[in-house]
């Protein structure tokens, strides 16, 4: 049994016989929830679990639906409607709601950058129309982000209109054959597929009614009862006449559904089909009687069954073609049959290897057949022989082979993964996928994809930075790991994605997840990944991942038992687990103290007050019932909410603690019994708590008894997650179907907001170093005038109340005056950015700290055991080294000299002309010990023997003191652009000294030379030190890897340095000439 349901406490009635398909089990209410999940675990047991196999949309299943019947499984006594019943009542109930528009669609909409993401796609289409008259108008309908349409081909689309109905599934649309305005569309349940009725349009979507076939009329909707719409057919010839597929048997309106007949009852109809010039006779096929095709001589008011020999059970789909009027054609995993006398009899025709979801035979050949399910596969010749023409892997399209990016962009043979149908239109073929509608105009040779403006994503989790208002990580059903980013989406890994973290001073440093908790990282938000999974064990589908917010390197990943990682998973220890058994589903950390965390299983809950290394039960009187949130109150530690999303009338949704679990208190209130999926609580003296539910956002204050509404313009969708973002005032949510929005926090839309902050070195494992200043920058937007910005900060606990002010240096940012405070290595320096605005409306950010550490490069070394390969000589501005191969050597004797704002050039000259070497080198200009990005100063992959490039130094290039240029040479895609670690090739650092000044390096040093006297050079004790014209203010004396020695301030013409207690080498003194600067090279020996 899979870890993620391990734990539940089965009941193992025997369930209507083994026989009978865990699928069909879980569609029929009367079976206990557990007894499914029993049945789909033995069919597992003797099945294959991989891709395409339906393990994974079980493990999706149990996680989407357990908390609804936890812990008995009953599914009998449930309300199909039970969200939209709780939904109307508390409106009613309310004196008034949220009348503030402002949510506002995150995305994704378009395709972002690809770079992990081997299976990309914008989200999960089921269902499609085209216009047969004009195939530039194409409908859509995804399982849970509604109706959208396009009348330029795909190069638009519009959606929306299904936002605000009682649900966002569309999985059939039917089209009036003589007005393509006129549509319908069941609306359903995108999880548990419950129909809420047929809804009709005359204005192409635009807009929507429900029809007279709905839940009411119908009699639909008893306790326990499953009803659900497949499919919707106009009848191509005789006008009004409309036949619905359903659970409960075949419904046929002859008068366009303002009444309608039975002519089957009880089969589940999930396809429908007509001849193509006999108006009498159409087919029909039923899941549950899936060894049979049903057909019709009338015009469907009476049907016969004709048995398909050798068919085993699989479900299957039928078509026709206008090509063979008589011939229907019926293929499911069993095999393809072909009828040619108008279904009286069926043939087989062959028994291709795959699924069939996307069947569709060509309607202007029927020799050509298209067949599929995860990839497709096609036939030339009738379905004798069926070849595969598409991959759902970017790494295996016609494309592939430099990267998803671009296999994505060139490839013809990529569509993602799994067809939910397809048709022939005109002789081109379409398809609907879990990521786009596609089409191929040649026979499935080459594929158009056409869907890529929608926004449909399946949301689980996000995770915001606190540092910059634009990026966000988010993890859906499908489409994997993407980041949005200031410049858009960055489509960062596949699978299904879960939850993710971002480093709060550092948002390029994110960890994101796929099902069962794996892990993965990015240091370049997105651009690239590795996997950081701790431990050898699966955690819950959703695994609970977090950081300390007082030693904000140091992660949290939770599985059965709790790992933490000091320095953002690089590395793992397991520190313990709670005293349940199985995996952790959901925790949290307290915000002030983070030694207190709490894990939860169900309705099990228990507290770690060291850490997580050992925990105490604190459920008390709660509910026995499934918890499906936890969240601690930012301000105070104490204060615990949690959340259930029970489908019952218990008045049970909402708890509160204020001691930490010793007692609660039910804050359900008026909220009624609508099922909670999310919740947040912000900063703000109110500690507003936000509710994400499966219908709507609540609020309330902490201290009211009232929720109210607060998801004006929010799409109907369940919201999976909550995250606030302090900085900026903005709450964002993670929808199921409808992407990422974000919206004001509530009361601060005019606040001051504080959208970006920053220090001097990006937070890495490595940095903030010793000795390096730290100024803090933010950006400020507010409407009117900021009255002041400062930073407050405190070292070693978040005490805050030292305060540098910030000025106003251009635009929107703001600078602090004088750096974050120096400290020793080891130090943590808390601080938060607060701004001010004329109405005295304060914002102020997160918590940021960071942890001082010692004035190191980070480690780097080529190796050559593969190959003899270094580099053989440097040569930029006056310096030229030759080398051999030393794998790192750092040359100290070798002195880089430059000017701020000159241009100089720079050779990379290997040993060897391989084409696969890889030069690039970096200088230190800002001496923030770490060599970022923009410090590449030349970078040529696959170069051979040399590389030349020019560059110009900064004009804020630090002065006067020792820098280091790191130089690499890598081979064949090694990381040569990365300037730490190890790889193929070989390193060389060098001292680089910038000075301000338009001399030459000679003149200058001659100059200098003339007023200034240092004597003896070199020394083997003593230096005196002269000047004939002003005095010397102070001098510093540094070693060649830029560190300071010895430090002296005076006032006077002369001093003189002992430097008898210094190893012998070269040392550069700067002395501090009261408004300049000179630098004189010293040698000890």
């Amino acid at each position: 049994m899979n870890k993620a349901i391990g734990f539940l406490v089965l009941s193992f009635f025997f369930i209507k016989g083994n026989a009978q398909n865990w699928k069909e089990l879980k569609a029929d209410y009367s079976v206990n929830f557990y007894d499914v999940v029993n049945a789909a675990e033995k069919h597992f047991e003797n099945n294959k679990k991989g891709k395409g196999s339906g393990w994974k949309g079980f493990q999706r299943w149990v996680v989407e639906n357990e908390y609804k019947y936890y812990p008995s499984g009953d599914r009998s006594t449930v309300d199909p409607y039970f969200v939209k019943h709780q939904y109307e009542k508390f409106a009613v109930n309310s004196s008034k709601l949220s009348a503030l528009a402002g949510w506002k669609e995150l995305g994704p909409k378009s395709p972002g950058q690809i770079t992990g993401h081997y299976a990309f796609g914008m989200g999960r289409v089921a269902c499609f129309y085209v216009n047969p008259n004009d195939t530039q108008r194409l409908y859509i309908g995804s399982r849970t982000g509604g109706f959208w349409k396009s009348l330029d081909g795909g190069t638009t689309w519009a959606g929306g209109s299904t936002d605000f109905l009682a649900a966002c599934g569309v999985n059939t649309i039917a089209v009036s054959p003589t007005n393509p305005d006129t549509v319908l569309i069941n609306i359903n349940n995108s999880n548990n597929h419950y129909s809420h009725g047929i809804y009709q349009s005359v204005n192409g979507g635009d807009s929507w009614g429900l029809s007279n076939f709905n839940p009411t009329n119908l009699g639909w909707g008893g306790l326990g009862s499953n009803r659900e719409i497949y499919k919707i057919k106009y009848h191509p010839t005789i006008a009004n006449l409309i036949f619905v597929g359903t659970r409960v048997g075949m419904y046929r309106s002859a008068d366009n559904l303002a009444s309608w007949t039975i002519p089957v009852a009880n089969d589940d109809f999930t396809d429908i089909d007509f001849h193509p010039t006999n108006p009498n006779i159409m087919y029909a096929y039923a899941k549950n009687n899936p060894n049979v095709v049903y057909v019709s001589n009338d015009a469907g008011v009476t049907f016969i069954t004709t048995a398909i020999p050798g068919s085993a059970g699989s479900k299957g789909t039928i078509q026709v073609s206008t090509v063979c009027p008589d011939c229907v054609y019926y293929m499911s995993g069993d095999g393809l049959w072909k009828s040619i006398n108008n279904g009286v009899s069926f043939a087989l025709v062959s028994t291709p290897n795959q699924s069939n979801a996307g069947f569709a035979v060509s309607d202007t050949n029927d020799d050509n057949i298209l067949a599929g399910y995860l990839d497709a596969f096609f036939s030339t010749d009738g379905g004798q022989n069926f070849n595969q023409v598409t991959y759902w892997s970017l790494g295996n399209t016609n494309g592939a082979g430099s990267g998803h990016q671009v296999s994505y962009n060139t490839s013809t043979n990529y569509i993602h993964a799994d067809l939910q149908a397809a048709e022939c239109i005109n002789g081109v073929f379409y398809a609907v996928t879990d990521g786009f509608l596609v089409n191929s105009p040649d026979n499935g040779v080459n594929w158009n994809i056409l869907s890529e403006d929608i926004g449909i994503r399946m949301n689980y989790n996000l995770g915001v930075s606190q540092s910059n208002h634009d990026r966000t990580i988010v993890g859906s059903q499908d489409n994997g790991t993407s980041v949005n980013t200031e410049s858009g989406w960055v489509e960062m890994y596949g699978a299904d994605g879960m939850e993710g973290l971002i480093q709060p001073l550092n948002d390029d440093w994110m960890i994101g997840s796929w099902q069962f908790g794996g892990r993965i990282i990015t240091h370049d938000a997105g651009e690239s990944i590795s996997t950081v999974t701790p431990g050898g064990e699966d955690g819950y589908w959703i695994a609970p991942i977090f950081y300390d917010p007082n030693e904000q390197m140091k992660i949290y990943s939770l599985a059965e038992n709790v790992y933490t990682s000091d320095n953002f998973g690089s590395t793992w220890t397991n520190i313990g687990s709670p005293s349940f058994t199985g995996t952790i589903k959901f925790a949290t950390i307290a915000e002030n103290n983070s030694n207190i965390i709490v894990a939860v299983q169900n309705e099990k809950m228990e507290l770690s007050s060291d850490g997580g290394v050992s925990w105490a039960d604190i459920k008390g009187a709660l509910p026995n019932y499934s918890i499906t949130d936890v969240v601690f109150d930012p301000l105070d530690d104490n204060t615990i909410v949690v959340t259930y999303a029970r489908y019952q009338v218990d008045n049970a949704k909402v708890f509160i603690t204020h001691d930490q679990g010793v007692t609660w208190q039910n804050i359900t209130y008026n909220l009624g019994n609508m099922p909670v999926r999310s919740v947040v609580i912000d900063h703000t003296d109110a500690s507003t708590i936000y509710l994400g539910t499966e219908i709507g956002l609540y609020k309330k204050a902490m201290e009211d008894n009232t929720w109210s509404l607060y998801n004006s313009d929010l799409p109907n969708t369940s919201i999976k997650e909550l995250e606030i973002m302090w900085g900026s005032n903005t709450i964002r949510a993670s929808t199921w179907g409808r992407g990422l929005w974000e919206y004001d926090v509530f009361g601060r839309g005019t606040y001051p907001s504080i959208t970006n902050t920053e220090i001097s070195s990006r937070v890495t494992n490595e940095a903030p170093k010793e000795g390096v200043d730290q100024f803090v920058t933010s950006i400020i937007s507010y409407d009117s005038t900021i009255t002041s910005a400062y930073v407050e900060w405190s070292i070693n606990t978040s005490t805050f109340g030292n305060v540098i002010p910030m000025s106003n240096t251009a635009g929107d940012t703001w600078v602090s005056d004088t750096p974050l405070p120096d400290y020793p290595v080891g130090t943590k320096l808390f601080f938060k950015v607060f701004a001010v605005g004329d109405n005295s409306d304060t914002t102020e950010t997160y918590k940021f700290m960071y942890t001082v550490k010692p004035f190191e490069y980070c480690a780097t070394s080529g190796e050559s055991s593969s190959g003899n390969l270094y580099l053989s000589q440097v040569d930029i501005a006056a310096m030229s080294n030759t080398s051999v191969n030393d794998a790192y050597t750092y040359n100290s004797g070798a002195l880089v000299e430059l000017d701020v704002n000159q241009s100089y050039a720079i050779t990379l000259t290997a040993n060897t002309s391989w084409t696969s070497n890889d030069l690039g080198a970096w200088i230190d200009f800002n001496a923030d010990g770490v060599f970022e990005a923009s410090e590449l100063i030349i970078s040529d992959a696959d170069t051979g023997n040399s590389a030349t490039a020019n560059f110009t130094v900064p004009a804020s290039a630090k002065v006067n003191e020792i820098l280091r240029m790191r130089v690499r040479l890598g081979y064949w895609d090694s990381p040569v652009f990365d300037p730490c670690g190890t790889t193929l090739g070989e390193v060389e650092d060098y001292p680089v000294m910038i000075s301000n000044t338009v001399l030459s390096n000679t003149d200058y040093n001659a100059l200098v030379d003339s007023y200034i006297h240092v004597s003896p050079n070199p020394t083997n004790g003593q230096i005196h030190i002269k000047s004939d014209t002003d005095k010397i203010n102070g001098v510093k004396l540094f070693d060649i890897r830029g560190r300071l020695i010895l430090e002296k301030s005076i006032y006077s013409n002369e001093l003189i340095l002992n430097l008898e207690g210094l190893s012998d080498s070269l040392y550069l003194l700067s002395i501090d000439m009261g408004g300049t600067t000179v630098i004189k090279k010293i040698i000890k020996q």
